[in-house]
């Protein structure tokens, strides 16, 4: 983890704890497919596709300003120019989808 991002994710660990990283999104998906394992493999073909859906929206919002899951709430924070999600928001997401995750 280089040192920007480093600040950034203690920055959020103040005023915005309420939100999480692509990054912490993504690593919430992968964890869910490695606790799955070899046992879960529909399961996990389900987290993959969720988080191809994922990577998919938050190229979107970066490149177009908009997100093309209605129910995933981000902003885009003013001095990293990074975009965050809301944890409840990620969570009922993927919840919609039949998918549990941990952030």
């Amino acid at each position: 983890m280089g040192a920007r991002q480093a600040v950034f994710e203690e920055f959020l660990g103040h005023k915005y704890a309420h939100h999480c990283s692509a990054e912490q999104v993504r690593t919430a998906i992968t964890e869910a497919i490695k606790l799955l394992g070899a046992h879960g493999e529909q399961d996990s073909e389900r987290y993959f596709a969720l988080l191809s859906r994922f990577n998919d929206n938050h190229s979107r919002i970066l490149y177009q300003g908009r997100s093309g899951e209605p129910f995933l709430e981000f902003c885009q924070h003013k001095l990293f120019k990074e975009i965050t999600y809301d944890k409840s928001s990620v969570q009922a997401w993927a919840q919609g989808l039949g998918l549990e995750l941990t952030l």
